[in-house]
């Protein structure tokens, strides 16, 4: 994980990032911040398990 776009405190279980950054999404899991690049084209879908993320998955396209 890249931490040169946000500050993240471990003592207070907080995270400051860039909302100006389009390109990303970002997951909170068991405490952890995750971040997933967006594709060009195409959809993420967020599965679920339990009523908690289990997986990303990205389909990409192209445009021509």
């Amino acid at each position: 994980m890249r931490r040169d776009f946000m500050s993240v405190n471990i003592q207070k279980t907080t995270a400051e990032i860039d909302l100006m950054d389009n390109k990303k999404m970002y997951v909170v899991k068991d405490g952890q911040l995750i971040e997933h690049d967006l594709p060009e084209y195409g959809e993420t879908l967020v599965i679920t398990l339990g009523g908690k993320v289990d997986r990303l998955e990205t389909k990409t396209k192209r445009k021509i």
